[in-house]
C-alpha cells in the first residue's frame, strides 16, 4: 500500500496535467479547477488525520466523555464557514489570490500585516506537521517497527512527490484514503463491537475503567466543571479547523458557488 500509494503521489503530475507546474496556481491550487467533487475527497483526506485516529481515541480512552468533543467541533465549523468563504472564495477567485496573506494585503493594502498573517500560518503548521509524525510512528510501533528511519523515509517520500506533483498528489492520494478510511469506520462501528460482545458491554466496561479513576473528570457522562471545558474545547477546535480550510481560499469553488 505504500508503494502504490508513493507511486500515485508521483503519477500525479500527469492528472489533469498543467501547461506549466512550477505556476503557483498551478503547484498549489491545482489550476483552480478541481471542483466540488474532487475537493470533497480531497478535504475528506486532509482531515481525517493521525490525530484523528490515535489522538482523539487515546483521549477518549484515557478520558472518556470529553474525548468526543471531536463530534461536536466538526459541526460547528461548517456554519462558520459558509458565512466567510463563499464571499471569501469568490473575491480571490476574480482577483487571482493565492493564499489568505493575498486576500489580506489586497483588503488592508498593508504588505506588513500579509507577512505577519503568512508567518502565522507558518509557524502554526510546523506543531502540526510535528503531531502528524508522531502519530505515524505510534502507528508504525503498534505494527512492530520501531526506530526514526522509517518515519525519516517516509516523510522524505511525502515531500519528493510533493514538491513534483503540488496539490495534485495529496488530491489523487485522497481517493485512496478516503476509501480505507471507511473500511475503517465499518470496521469500528459494526465489526469490533460484535467482536467484544455488543456496545453495552463496551460501555459497561469503560464505566468500570473510569469508576476506579482518581480523576473525577473521567467517565462515561460529563462531571458539572468539565462540561465548560468541553464546550469551549470543542468551539476553539472549530475555529482552529476554520483556519485550516481557509489556508487556500481560491483552490476550487464551494458548493453553493459552483
Amino acid at each position: 500500500m505504500f508503494v502504490f500509494v508513493s507511486a500515485l503521489g508521483f503519477l500525479a503530475a500527469r492528472w489533469r496535467k498543467a501547461e506549466d507546474l512550477e505556476h503557483l496556481d498551478e503547484w498549489g491550487l491545482g489550476g483552480r479547477n478541481f471542483g466540488s467533487w474532487v475537493t470533497w475527497f480531497l478535504i475528506g483526506g486532509d482531515l481525517y488525520t493521525a490525530y484523528t485516529f490515535v489522538a482523539v481515541p487515546a483521549l477518549v480512552f484515557g478520558a472518556g466523555a470529553i474525548g468526543f468533543f471531536a463530534v461536536p467541533y466538526t459541526v460547528i465549523v461548517y456554519p462558520m464557514v459558509f458565512l466567510v468563504l463563499i464571499r471569501l472564495w469568490s473575491v480571490s477567485h476574480v482577483h487571482g489570490f493565492v493564499t489568505p496573506a493575498d486576500f489580506v494585503r489586497a483588503r488592508h493594502d498593508s504588505s506588513t500585516l500579509a507577512l505577519l498573517v503568512a508567518i502565522t500560518g507558518i509557524v502554526a503548521t510546523m506543531p502540526y506537521i510535528a503531531l502528524q509524525l508522531v502519530g505515524i510512528e505510534a502507528v508504525l510501533k503498534a505494527m512492530g517497527v520501531t526506530g526514526h528511519l522509517p518515519i525519516i523515509v517516509a516523510f522524505a517520500i511525502l515531500a519528493a512527490y510533493t514538491y513534483n506533483s503540488g496539490l495534485r498528489a495529496p488530491a489523487l492520494i485522497a481517493f485512496v484514503k478516503d476509501t480505507l478510511i471507511y473500511l475503517v469506520i465499518i470496521v469500528a462501528v459494526i465489526v469490533i463491537p460484535y467482536k467484544l460482545g455488543g456496545w453495552q458491554e463496551i460501555f459497561g466496561a469503560a464505566e468500570q475503567k473510569f469508576a476506579a479513576s482518581p480523576n473525577p473528570a473521567d467517565g462515561v457522562l460529563l462531571a458539572g466543571p468539565v462540561q465548560l471545558q468541553y464546550a469551549t474545547l470543542a468551539f476553539g477546535s472549530a475555529l482552529a479547523l476554520f483556519s485550516t480550510r481557509t489556508r487556500s481560499p481560491a483552490s476550487s469553488p464551494p458548493a453553493t458557488a459552483t
